[in-house]
């Protein structure tokens, strides 16, 4: 009976996730037990801020510096509301969003009444935190960043000996995120300050893929009276679709200028006196809804306190934390894993379904949409390797809303299609990712009941069955139209798939299918081998897997989000297989065009994303031949604000604009580099298989 405090934070964190893991309840049960470990924990805390950094919460990964370009941005969300780009010069948020199903995407809330695509430094920001010390101007100028565990963002400023300190959290089961701002006065003498927020009311804006404004009337005025200090903010169309609420519980003075309205808090601050100042930010479907989000979590942060709500916090995320041994891999691996659970997957503001996406970012270009590929084969790893139940969900989603387009190259988050064209590697990504989810879950249960959609993924890979025994697509990795119609890499995809799928039949007792796979597993590896090798590479030392055949010639290409470079980790061939070798080395020589060879961060790229991809970088890490140079890229780029982005510069390893906050893909490579080095896993690369049927 005598635990530290720490441990018995620890011990709520734990007693809260099994409790999402039975799922008893409604959400407002889980919402309940939070409540009561947060109480208890409260109890147990001395809310204290030092000079550097809070005390770490036991196995956390504690306070570790962010280093930004000053026109970088910084991301945190929960299922209900992302932060997407906060910026690293003033800790501006320049705009959030939630997710609709009715709109089947993102809805943005901006502070310009139309659509900016440019920088995120000259836009007006949604929300703008701001300091004056004295008679200065309002105003915040970041001196560094930090991050809390390797997700939550801290930044910190010093004026005129008044130190100020930004945290951004988003607790995982409020519909809302807060601003904790906390000043100290580090002179010898009394000091003037003011602080506050100040919200832009600008726009609305749906985002799938590119934003577009939704025309609307906007509207804001103060809560009632029994929710006190809350200003909220009403999108009307024939009623109101959409609200927003900004609580200022600990700043009585309010004003307002057209859109925009702004909360002060004024003291005087004596030498080594602190002070300090929660800022709501809270979503729903109409008023009631926002303003109630806020005063719940306004309530939680003044009964129990803001320092016990962020510890409990710390120790949910400390359960979900890896470590290399490297402090700064830690942290992009830790970042990446997070952001993709997050920006890759939410809960709808309108349904309350669970959904999934590539990216909840307005920076990646193809954002809130679904992918098979994306999803299944990049995402769902890093969800598998840090929240088993977090993983079932999205495996829900492709075995459930999205299974009836299953294969087609892009769907709206309600599974309807966006864009049409069928696509082999999207059709077998969910068997795949069946498999794995089984190989670490053993859940039975889960397998019976999904039996049926396993049996409708099989039958649409069988109905793309094609010449000599191969398999067509319609469109590559890449999502493009390609004569070569039979592509290696798909194929032994597909391969894959069916070797997954008699081990899935196996268990599930149905012997008889599962030795059906297993000879069209075999049948299809001779095909591949038989048809889609050959020489005729220019430059190419013999024979070479070619990227794919139209039935009468070979083209000799490659894509990075679907290489042949990933042979070996599908257990298709061994990395010394001789045929891999000379492909090897082919795509890595001056006579492949989009080789980048002989650039001192090149890694080959394609016609489409010509510089060093992300998924060239993942892929180079579990080959002995290009672990060295993979590893030497991972470490020099800084990528979008240390959140993985599509492509880098093989000549400086600076981040390609475009494809930043590329969500999915970033849990593909966290989840590659926590496979080979992440504790309590393997210290040291593993090997990788030498024969047909090993596993990486």
């Amino acid at each position: 009976m005598n635990r530290s405090r720490v441990e018995l934070l620890g011990s709520l964190a734990m007693a809260d996730e099994r409790g999402e893991r039975r799922r008893a309840g409604s959400c407002l049960s889980r919402f309940r037990r939070l409540i009561m470990a947060t109480t208890l924990a409260a109890a147990m805390l001395m809310p204290a801020w030092g000079a550097d950094a809070p005390a770490p919460v036991a196995g956390a990964g504690a306070m570790t510096p962010l280093v930004l370009a000053p026109d970088a941005v910084v991301a945190t969300g929960n299922d209900w509301i992302a932060l997407p780009e906060i910026r690293a010069g003033d800790g501006a948020i320049v705009s959030f969003n939630v997710l609709s199903m009715h709109d089947r995407g993102l809805l943005q809330v901006q502070g310009s009444p139309k659509v900016e695509t440019g920088p995120e430094a000259g836009r007006v920001p949604a929300l703008a935190p701001w300091i004056a010390v004295g008679s200065a101007q309002p105003g915040l100028h970041v001196d560094a960043w930090h991050l809390l565990d390797d997700w939550i963002p801290v930044a910190t400023t010093t004026t005129d000996n008044v130190r100020a300190r930004l945290t951004y959290v988003a607790s995982r089961h409020a519909r809302a995120a807060w601003i904790r701002m906390q000043l100290v006065n580090q002179g010898t003498s009394p000091r003037t300050v003011r602080f506050g927020l100040t919200a832009n009311w600008g726009g609305l804006v749906r985002v799938i893929y590119a934003p577009s404004v939704i025309r609307g009337q906007r509207e804001q005025a103060a809560a009632p009276a029994w929710i006190k200090r809350t200003q909220v903010f009403s999108f009307i169309e024939n009623e109101t679709t959409f609200a927003w609420a900004l609580g200022h519980p600990d700043c009585g003075d309010a004003s307002r200028s057209g859109d925009a309205f702004t909360a002060t808090c004024q003291r005087v601050l004596a030498p080594g006196q602190e002070v300090a100042a929660n800022f709501i930010v809270a979503v729903g479907l109409e008023e009631s809804s926002a303003e109630y989000s806020e005063r719940v979590l306004a309530a939680h942060l003044a009964e129990w306190g803001d320092q016990a709500v962020l510890d409990g916090e710390r120790a949910w995320l400390a359960q979900r934390l890896r470590t290399t041994g490297d402090p700064a891999l830690d942290q992009l691996v830790n970042r990446n894993l997070l952001f993709s659970s997050y920006f890759a997957w939410g809960r709808t503001l309108d349904t309350e379904q669970f959904v999934g996406f590539t990216s909840r970012s307005p920076r990646y270009y193809v954002s809130a949409a679904y992918w098979d590929r994306d999803a299944m084969l990049w995402s769902f790893p890093a969800l598998l390797e840090t929240d088993v139940t977090r993983a079932r969900d999205a495996l829900d989603v492709a075995l459930g809303i999205q299974l009836r387009n299953a294969g087609t190259h892009s769907r709206y988050i309600d599974g309807v299609t966006l864009e049409p064209g069928y696509e082999l590697d999207e059709n077998a990504a969910p068997v795949i990712a069946l498999a794995r989810y089984w190989r670490k879950t053993h859940d039975l249960a889960y397998l019976k009941q999904h039996r049926p959609a396993l049996d409708a993924l099989l039958a649409g890979i069988a109905g793309h069955r094609g010449r000599a025994g191969l398999y067509r697509t319609e469109q590559d990795a890449q999502d493009e139209n390609r004569r070569a119609i039979y592509e290696t890499y798909d194929n032994a995809l597909v391969w894959r798939a069916f070797k997954d799928a008699a081990t899935l039949y196996r268990t599930l007792g149905d012997t008889t299918a599962a030795s059906r796979y297993d000879e069209e597993a075999r049948q299809l590896r001779r095909a591949v081998m038989q048809h889609l090798v050959a020489t005729g590479a220019p430059g190419a030392d013999g024979p070479i897997f070619a990227f794919g055949w139209d039935g009468e010639r070979l083209e000799f290409d490659d894509v990075p989000p679907g290489s042949l470079l990933r042979l070996p980790a599908l257990g298709f061939v061994g990395q010394r297989d001789p045929v891999f070798v000379r492909t090897y080395a082919w795509l890595h020589s001056p006579h492949f065009a989009h080789s980048n060879a002989g650039k001192p961060y090149g890694l080959p790229g394609s016609y489409r994303v010509p510089y060093t991809t992300v998924w060239s970088i993942a892929d180079h890490l579990r080959l002995d031949a290009g672990r060295a140079q993979a590893l030497k890229i991972l470490r020099a780029s800084a990528w979008d604000g240390g959140i993985v982005s599509e492509q880098v510069d093989p000549v400086t390893a600076a981040s390609i604009p475009g494809g930043g906050a590329f969500a999915t893909a970033a849990g593909y490579l966290a989840a590659t580099v926590c496979d080979l080095y992440c504790r309590p896993a393997r210290k040291t690369p593993p090997k990788t298989a030498t024969d047909e049927g090993g596993r990486p």
